[in-house]
């Protein structure tokens, strides 16, 4: 039970009027939000940046102890209950772009779970591959592979289950759950080490690692699409960033960014490109420099924006944004950074704010230094709000509404 003026916890279900009010501005969001981001991806100017400054996470990095529920991943309705309490005062509190959608969150690990490897859940804080198993040890297990099912294979049966529970129960549409490229699926069932060995010893055994997994990552998509009523050619979101009808896909290149470039245009490249084409065209993360891939991603056939998580190297943001010639959209994030006036302001004068929607996570006990690092921190007074109007300042927008 709630006390009167004490904030309800986040496993609180809404009430039906808060429901109500809830897809009442979800809809005029996504309608405010369809129009803007259309430009972003065509690189038009707009009059104040595309931005989200949220707190409303789905995952459990950032996020204080004491708020994270017990049974987030054992019970669904506790899933759903937390993730619409937290976007629904999140809502009420900041007016910028964010669109909120309900997210099967178990890890980065649903896919390496379907092809063998093991998942950790450790007491507050988000599912993990066991470091110390790699199910894949030779071209022979290679050669052994086959396309997981949805319904009967890893954790994926869990998420689906989810998904049904939140299409069902849910006040918000529904979105795919994040999963792991080829690349790093692959890093996930070898390791780092005998993966790229397998590419200069093996090429063809690799080729085939990549081609099995990238088979059973559009069946993935595909099956979780069925289930939660999405078009191909359409994606609610990219973490907490709106896609809609601009991309029907999404998802995490994360080790990009430690691969050569050559290796990555021969083994990654091909097989990017067939996810993103098979859904129309979509965006793909990672976080740090990736600006050596700048023709690679230029040559991903469907690749139609990048989400990098800038670590503060706001110089790197910078020549990437400058390498996609105005051909690829650029959803620049990273939690917020504990000094963020002045990194909103260099980022200001590092990019050009057409073909760019900014994503800043905001965390009361996590934010982000420039030399890259996370350190914790107690946001006493500054809120989400506070950020977002600072964020608009620094770009030269002072609309009173926002």
């Amino acid at each position: 039970m709630t006390g009167a003026g004490e904030r309800p916890g986040l496993e609180t279900p809404l009430t039906s009027t808060e429901r109500d009010d809830l897809r009442r501005r979800f809809e005029a969001r996504r309608k405010a939000a369809d129009a803007r981001m259309s430009d972003v991806f065509a690189f038009r100017p707009l009059e104040r940046p595309f931005a989200a400054v949220t707190g409303a996470v789905y995952f459990f990095f950032g996020r204080a102890p004491q708020e994270i529920p017990a049974d987030y991943y054992t019970d669904p309705a506790v899933m759903v209950a937390s993730q619409e309490r937290a976007q629904y005062e999140h809502l009420l509190a900041v007016d910028d772009d964010y669109v909120p959608y309900l997210m099967p969150w178990f890890g980065t690990v649903v896919a390496a779970s379907a092809f063998g490897c093991r998942v950790s859940f450790p007491p507050g804080q988000d599912p993990a591959v066991d470091p110390t198993y790699y199910p894949i040890q030779s071209p022979e297990d290679i050669r052994r592979m086959r396309r997981p099912d949805p319904e009967r294979d890893g954790i994926m049966p869990k998420i689906l289950e989810v998904q049904r529970y939140m299409k069902a129960n849910g006040t918000l549409p529904v979105g795919i759950t994040d999963f792991q490229g080829p690349l790093t699926t692959a890093n996930q069932l070898m390791g780092y080490d005998k993966l790229i060995y397998l590419m200069y010893d093996d090429p063809a055994a690799m080729h085939q690692l990549m081609d099995t997994i990238t088979t059973g990552l559009i069946d993935w998509v595909t099956a979780q699409k069925a289930v939660i009523g999405e078009d191909l050619h359409y994606c609610i979101g990219d973490q907490q960033m709106y896609l809609g009808s601009n991309a029907g896909v999404w998802f995490s290149d994360d080790d990009a960014v430690l691969v050569d470039a050559d290796l990555y245009g021969e083994f990654v490249v091909p097989y990017n490109s067939r996810i993103l084409t098979a859904f129309g065209g979509g965006v793909v993360h990672f976080c740090g420099n990736g600006t050596h891939h700048a023709q690679n991603f230029l040559a991903t056939d469907g690749l139609v924006g990048l989400n990098t998580f800038t670590l503060h190297d706001l110089d790197a943001t910078a020549r990437l944004q400058s390498l996609m010639q105005d051909k690829v959209v650029l959803i620049v994030g990273d939690h917020t950074p504990l000094d963020y006036r002045a990194y909103f302001d260099a980022l200001r004068t590092h990019l050009d704010p057409r073909g760019v929607a900014i994503l800043s996570l905001y965390s009361p006990i996590l934010g982000l230094l420039p030399d890259g690092r996370y350190e914790q921190t107690d946001r006493a007074v500054d809120g989400a709000d506070d950020v977002y109007r600072e964020l608009l300042d620094a770009f030269g927008s002072t609309d009173a509404t926002h």
